[in-house]
């Protein structure tokens, strides 16, 4: 089959378009043809590789998945047009789960074909395309298990970080679709352009004003009642600084580095609170599903390029250049 491998950690040029063996099933597991895989921060992260973290090679990244069943099981019939929900139990001391085509034993979706627990599959929704399937799995997901973490209720105001992105620009969506006042960050007109698109209700632009006065100046100096950060080192400090009292900070990602200095006075006076996301569960990915089709939203995709052209969809990422979730096109 055809597959973007990796046989070392580096940058995008360590990922190889080549032929590789089919996979195997294992005792549980079913194979899926690949449609469509989404791009994602963890396929960057294991590209470039995490200290302490070890996957065997040659690896194959990719979490977000969309694609077509090989074989008939339980409730599904061969042909089935599936999505994969991504995580599975790792077995790793005080971590969750471990995630398909991450660190852990299971190749992901940057193939023709993959091999993946029948626990994880999920009937593709009629409302969604094949591409939109393969873009919520990961961002939407996340994003909406951050929401339900922050514990907002209509009317209440959350800070959304990066609007360009995967999981910035499905909180945005979300979080308007609960009624939630959304407060987001951007870099530029076009993604200043792209996030009031997506209907938020303000938009900072971090290149030329400074974050923290504009919140507290939106907010009558109450500050948020939640922000969504996936960005990670840069953005802490900013992030618990404007959180009103009992305020909640829902944290998921490292993208600027994974140990921040954060004021430990401002955050215990307001009796703040720092939650952690990861991903999400499968019944939340149902209710998403469901949730989306009731209040008719679509994923922000940015665009599509083919399998064997990942190394320019990395870049894209890396630079910040998307709007939405870029995706790969896998197989017919």
């Amino acid at each position: 089959m055809n597959a973007i491998a990796i046989r070392k950690h580096g940058g995008p040029e360590v990922l190889s378009y080549e032929k590789i063996p089919d996979p195997v099933p294992e005792k549980g597991d079913v194979l899926v043809k690949v449609n469509y895989c989404a791009v994602n921060h963890l396929d960057i992260w294991v590209r470039n590789g995490i200290s302490g973290k070890k996957v065997s090679f040659p690896h194959i990244l990719g979490c977000d998945i969309s694609g077509t069943l090989l074989e008939g099981f339980a409730g599904f019939k061969k042909g089935d047009k599936v999505i994969v929900y991504p995580a599975f139990d790792g077995k790793v001391p005080r971590v969750s789960f471990g995630i398909i085509g991450g660190f852990g034993k299971y190749r992901g979706g940057y193939s023709e074909l993959i091999s993946v627990p029948k626990k994880n599959i999920i009937k593709k929704p009629d409302w969604f395309s094949d591409q939109e399937a393969a873009a919520i799995n990961v961002s939407y997901l996340t994003s909406w298990n951050m929401l339900e973490k922050s514990r907002c209720k209509k009317g209440d105001t959350v800070l959304i970080w990066g609007a360009n992105s995967g999981v910035g620009s499905a909180a945005i969506l979300l979080a308007k679709a609960k009624g939630l006042k959304v407060i987001t960050i951007a870099s530029d007109k076009n993604k200043i352009k792209f996030a009031k698109k997506l209907g938020a209700d303000f938009v900072i632009d971090r290149s030329t004003q400074d974050v923290i006065s504009q919140v507290l100046k939106i907010t009558n100096q109450g500050g948020v009642d939640a922000v969504i950060d996936h960005v990670g080192a840069k953005t802490w400090p900013v992030s618990l600084e404007v959180l009103k009292v009992k305020g909640r900070m829902i944290a998921c990602g490292t993208t600027t580095g994974g140990e921040a200095i954060v004021n430990i006075r401002a955050f215990y006076s307001k009796e703040a609170q720092i939650i952690g996301a990861y991903l999400g569960s499968k019944s939340q990915l149902i209710s998403l599903h469901k949730f989306m089709k009731l209040k008719k939203i679509k994923p922000a995709i940015d665009g599509i390029f083919e399998l064997k052209d990942a190394k320019i969809a990395h870049q894209k990422m890396e630079q910040s250049n998307q709007f939405g979730k870029i995706l790969l096109h896998v197989s017919n």
